[in-house]
């Protein structure tokens, strides 16, 4: 089985455990998961992480302890489980990077580093399926998977 194209009516059918989607500015289905996501997605958006106190610090560095806090880098990817609210597992919002390769190489490291689900790819706007497959091949021969055009 090739990859295959999803209708909007379809979209959010069963049959994928993970579902690869853009940042929600970026795309409309973004914004109608985060709706039966309870706005997880928005909501992460807007949170500050905790900062560690100067003293806090001060004494690491004294102490030569290790630092035990890595702050998260605001262009990491976010992974929901989903399986409560949605026809999946998972929902992983990965922001677009304007370059349809080094997307489908992140879209393929998350894929491949959860040990290869079943997967449903949504689109940025203004990108075609045959775009991404294009991309996608050079990572993987991989091809049964979904996807849905924005």
């Amino acid at each position: 089985m090739a990859m295959s194209v999803l209708s909007q009516a379809s979209a959010f059918n069963p049959g994928s455990d993970l579902w690869i989607v853009p940042h929600l500015e970026k795309s409309q289905w973004t914004a109608r998961l985060d709706w039966y996501l309870n706005f997880q997605i928005c909501k992460s958006s807007r949170h500050k992480h905790a900062q560690t106190d100067a003293f806090v610090n001060e004494v690491l560095k004294e102490t030569e302890l290790e630092k035990f806090y890595r702050p998260v880098s605001a262009q990491a990817p976010l992974m929901i489980a989903s399986e409560q609210l949605l026809p999946n597992k998972w929902v992983v919002v990965l922001p677009w990077a304007e370059d349809m390769s080094s997307w489908s190489k992140e879209v393929f490291q998350i894929w491949n580093g959860l040990k290869e689900p079943t997967l449903r790819i949504f689109l940025p706007p203004g990108q075609s399926a045959g775009n991404f497959q294009q991309s996608w091949v050079r990572n993987s021969s991989f091809e049964e998977f979904t996807v849905v055009l924005d």
